[in-house]
């Protein structure tokens, strides 16, 4: 167990704090089945920032592949708009290795900043057992417009424990760039159908937020 851990810390880190973005998300294996529909909001909000809030559909376009478009804003202005494409490959969905791919294109248009569009590619590598749940995204995004095309490490991870039932307690990091990285707490249950991921985040470094509530709710139909 503790050579896993080590496993996931280091990938996360390697790739290398936070001004919290419109996704604070770390990617598993949950996807849209084929031809199924979801719908998701994601909602934070910074000690010191606007409220963020992202719906995000979602379609399961084959087996195992899923697109999504997301339509961002800080409180009422939009922040531009993203398609992601992301594939897991087949696996046992109750324990053992996963891996899979997230690939996004972005249109970045914040207030008071010059537009631009942004690619972002984000590895997928889990791990279940027992009631252990880890995942490492060692990605990394470019833009591909604009004055600065500098690729930037954006690593993330979590580890989660299933305490009962359908409830995951765990600890999620995220880097947003080299100044930029919070460690949050975090719950991932059920309220009926839909799925929620609720957390409570710390930032340090220069360009981080200190405190940040995150919470992410997702229907399917």
């Amino acid at each position: 167990m503790a050579r896993i851990l080590g496993f996931f810390l280091a990938a996360a880190f390697s790739a290398i704090s936070f001004a919290a973005p419109s996704e604070i998300k770390v990617f598993t294996d949950e996807l849209a089945r084929y031809r199924e529909h979801t719908l998701e909001t994601h909602v934070n909000k910074a000690d010191t920032g606007p409220w963020r809030v992202m719906p995000e559909y979602s379609y399961g376009l084959w087996h195992d592949w899923e697109f999504s478009l997301q339509l961002p804003f800080a409180s009422t202005s939009s922040e531009g708009y993203r398609a992601e494409l992301q594939y897991i490959a087949p696996h046992d969905e109750a324990r053992g290795l996963y891996w899979g791919i997230n690939m996004e294109l972005a249109r970045v248009a914040r207030r008071d900043e010059p537009e631009f569009w942004n690619v972002e590619v984000i590895p997928i590598v889990g791990w279940r057992g027992e009631r252990w749940h880890l995942v490492a995204n060692p990605g990394f995004e470019r833009p591909i417009s604009g004055a600065d095309r500098t690729a930037t490490a954006t690593p993330a991870a979590k580890a989660a424990y299933r305490a009962w039932a359908k409830n995951d307690f765990g600890v999620e990091y995220y880097r947003d760039n080299a100044d930029s990285h919070a460690l949050y707490v975090a719950w991932d249950g059920k309220i009926g159908k839909s799925d929620i991921n609720v957390g409570v985040g710390r930032g340090s470094g220069s360009a981080s937020d200190r405190w940040v509530v995150k919470a992410i709710y997702e229907i399917a139909f």
